[in-house]
């Protein structure tokens, strides 16, 4: 968790330095502004870089071979080929916007420390690191409270990315909680990479079964439950259920959408009785592939 909370720490001081310098547009001066805000963030995270370009006719400002530990170990340094930024609101407290990329994020599978999940990847045919890739950009309007994620994209290759759109209504940062917050509307998104087809293969070659033979197994079982546990008059967790069989047939992805007639209070969602009651209170709705 200190790795992790050294990494954001490390990459949003990173962002302020890299925006802030680029409205000089000369990527020395924004060199500067980047080693300035590092300073005053070295007593918690060593923070390294090996070259700041700007590109004249975008603004965009790119960081190359960035390094992020934890000041108390240093050893355990996140690395990333390349932090890009394309826009950051570095004049409020709580930026109005930031539009950025992290690209070649190295993940080493046995930094886990999870036995089990090593042993899981490895069968699956991923050992090592993976280099991850993250992009996002949102939009906080201070007058109406709504907060807009108009991107999240978070992924590999050969693995599948996983995306995200969210808009928040009533939301103040000076507020802890979130009461007032409203839900407006939602969605994920995960494309499969070869990620969930590799893993069934694997798994279904400790079962001695070719892959075709596990996933009409795994759908059968799916089935069956579903006639002991789920009432037939239930039609959305039936179409939960269905569309579940159908990724699992021919895993490319799924997407989970929240649409509500009207804005959702978080409170009232955190309150909820039971994941049917979500269901109907986000007019939520799933869909494979």
């Amino acid at each position: 968790m200190k790795k992790l909370l050294a990494t954001g720490l490390g990459i949003g001081a990173l962002a302020i330095g890299v925006y802030t310098g680029v409205s000089f547009y000369t990527a020395k001066v924004a060199e500067a502004k980047i080693n300035e805000l590092i300073a005053e963030v070295d007593d918690d995270v060593v923070i390294e870089y090996s070259q700041v370009s700007v590109n004249p006719l975008s603004a965009d400002i790119t960081v190359k071979d960035v390094s992020v530990a934890p000041i108390e170990a240093p050893a355990q340094a996140v690395k990333i080929d390349q932090v890009i930024v394309r826009e950051f609101d570095d004049k409020s407290d709580f930026p109005t916007v930031v539009d950025a990329s992290l690209k070649g994020i190295q993940f080493d599978i046995g930094e886990m420390n999870d036995p089990a999940f090593d042993s899981f990847m490895k069968q699956a045919g991923y050992d090592g690191t993976v280099a991850l890739n993250l992009d996002t950009k949102y939009e906080y309007d201070e007058a109406s409270g709504e907060v807009t994620l108009e991107q999240f994209r978070f992924g590999a290759k050969d693995l599948g990315y996983l995306e995200a759109t969210l808009k928040l209504g009533n939301y103040s940062p000076d507020t802890p909680s979130t009461a007032g917050v409203t839900l407006h509307s939602a969605e994920i998104v995960y494309r499969d990479d070869s990620f969930a087809e590799t893993v069934m293969a694997s798994m279904a070659a400790e079962s001695n079964q070719d892959v075709e033979q596990f996933k009409t197994q795994l759908v059968s079982g799916i089935s069956q439950n579903a006639q002991l546990f789920v009432s037939a008059d239930d039609p959305t967790v039936m179409a939960v259920i269905e569309e579940t069989k159908a990724f699992i047939e021919d895993p490319k992805g799924f997407s989970v959408s929240a649409n509500p007639q009207q804005p959702v209070s978080v409170i009232d969602l955190m309150s909820a009785g039971s994941p049917q009651v979500w269901v109907e209170m986000l007019n939520l709705e799933i869909e494979a592939n």
